[in-house]
């Protein structure tokens, strides 16, 4: 059974006790009343039936109700035990308008139909004085009214907090796919920056040197080679991780601890020279750290092999209890740019990566002549002997 089936179950239990509450102590001689039994039952059923139907037709059960409850005392019909015979139905009528229809239109209907057996009522005892009358429908209606509409603020105020939840839910998981997709943009990036700009430089000293030193030239073909492979493998590495949704291997994502090859890979293309040093003993960082120092650096040295060729390129590592200090300099070269102007999309990336991180980055050019780039990761480390 639904709620829907379930409802109108309860509905129908409420309307038959109802009845039984009416008529039961009328029809047993329990208690002695104005109106023939015939009536009475008549009376006790149209007050009661409609409370069916409460939940879908609020109103239109409120009016009938009155209706009836107003015939009844006019024709001096008793069809129920209690003093007033709108006591019993009509709070539960009032109660359900105050719950199911707006605040202010619940008002008005509850006060026009407190009104309508009001006057009712005076009219009845006017003609009927022998028949007692009280305004018990009154006292009632004013507390069944605020329990209803407390009841559907506090519905409606619930409904508010899980559409809240709900927004919220979407913003998060819209947040998370944006900082996914930047996430992968950049590391495609510096993925995709780092290899092309290798080979870009090698095939044009390739083309330079291809007819008067063959050897040089097949060198350069190598590098394109090492640097085209390495480039391929690290973006099929981004494409599993797209497809995977949760990828257990962090262990392949490279970290600080990869400097020192990449160092020796980028100098033993000729291109410039990159030594790595580091201040302070090494520490483990989170993998985001990790990560994240890796490209800053790898970025920041292809930055060099783009617009400073030739040069000494210098990477500190300074470690420090509360945060990695990454100092990445070169002494300005003393070859052409492969790319003297460039996007700055480079800079940008670290500037991102760096931000994410809570951390600061400056960058620019040196008073000798070279270029600095110094980036301030904070994180709470522990000494790598105490790592896993």
């Amino acid at each position: 059974m639904g709620a829907g089936g379930f409802a109108m179950l309860v509905d129908l239990t409420i309307a038959i006790t109802c009845f039984a509450l009416f008529t039961g102590p009328l029809l047993l001689g329990v208690v002695d009343r104005h109106g023939s039994p015939a009536a009475q039952a008549a009376f006790g059923a149209l007050a009661a039936a409609p409370l069916i139907l409460r939940r879908r037709r609020p109103v239109a059960v409120l009016c009938v109700i009155t209706a009836v409850s107003v015939a009844a005392m006019l024709l001096r019909v008793q069809f129920t035990p209690f003093v007033s015979d709108a006591g019993l139905v009509f709070p539960i009528a009032v109660y359900t308008v105050a719950d199911r229809c707006a605040r202010r239109l619940s008002a008005v209907v509850t006060a026009g139909a407190v009104l309508v057996v009001s006057l009712g009522g005076a009219v009845a005892f006017s003609l009927h004085p022998e028949i007692e009358q009280d305004a018990v429908h009154l006292l009632l209606a004013v507390p069944a009214w605020i329990i209803g509409d407390a009841t559907r603020s506090r519905r409606k105020f619930q409904a508010r907090v899980r559409e809240q939840e709900r927004l919220s839910a979407l913003e998060r998981q819209r947040r998370l796919r944006a900082e996914d997709h930047l996430r992968l943009s950049r590391e495609v990036h510096d993925v995709v920056s780092h290899g092309l700009s290798m080979i870009v430089v090698r095939a044009g000293i390739g083309r330079v040197v291809f007819d008067e030193q063959p050897e040089e030239a097949r060198r350069a073909l190598a590098t394109i080679e090492t640097a085209g492979r390495s480039a391929l493998s690290d973006l099929r590495g981004l494409l599993r991780e797209i497809r995977e949704t949760a990828p257990d291997d962090a262990a392949a994502a490279p970290g600080l601890a990869d400097l020192t090859a990449l160092a020796a890979q980028i100098s033993d293309d000729g291109v410039v020279s990159v030594s790595v040093v580091e201040d302070g003993p090494p520490r483990s960082y989170p993998p985001a750290v990790e990560l994240s120092g890796y490209r800053i650096v790898q970025e920041a040295v292809t930055n060099a092999v783009k617009h400073a060729p030739g040069a000494a390129v210098t990477v500190r590592l300074t470690h420090r209890p509360d945060h990695l200090l990454l100092t990445v300099s070169d002494d300005g070269g003393h070859g052409v740019p492969s790319d003297p102007v460039g996007a700055g999309l480079g800079l940008a990336g670290i500037g991102e990566r760096v931000e994410l991180l809570g951390g600061d980055v400056v960058a620019g050019p040196d008073p000798d002549g070279g270029f600095t780039v110094r980036a301030r990761l904070p994180v709470r480390v522990t000494d790598a002997a105490g790592a896993p």
